[in-house]
């Protein structure tokens, strides 16, 4: 083997152990979970078939409150599914659409590439 192809064998060994799987075919929304996080609080609504069925709120703590815009959201985000999940459960939901003003949030729970205490908060709501 040419000494030249290793790094490139390692980056696609890398790639390959980063991959996450991503279903093929979608399915349809059943819910839809519409979240924000200010520098005071966070919020969310859950609705279905555009109705609203439940709304979630609540402030940070001063700790909370100091974090960047990003892992607010983030922390935002797994709040509203925690608040939402009894509901959501029972609904026995299988496909939810969550909405937030923050593409960088959504980005980084779908490639789990949060701060490592985030992911571990998110993997726990997962």
């Amino acid at each position: 083997m040419n000494k030249t192809a290793i790094p490139d064998i390692n980056w696609w060994i890398a790639k390959l152990r980063a991959n996450i799987p991503a279903q093929l075919i979608q399915k349809p929304s059943q819910m839809t979970m519409t979240t924000d996080a200010a520098p005071s609080g966070w919020g969310s609504t859950l609705e279905k078939e555009s109705e609203m069925i439940a709304i979630a709120h609540g402030t940070w703590n001063k700790r909370q409150m100091k974090q960047p815009s990003n892992n607010r959201e983030i922390k935002a985000i797994t709040q509203d599914l925690r608040s939402f999940a009894k509901t959501l459960k029972n609904s026995r939901v299988q496909s939810l659409v969550i909405r937030s003003d923050n593409s960088t949030a959504v980005f980084d729970i779908r490639k789990w590439r949060a701060s490592i205490s985030l992911i571990k908060e998110i993997k726990q709501v997962h």
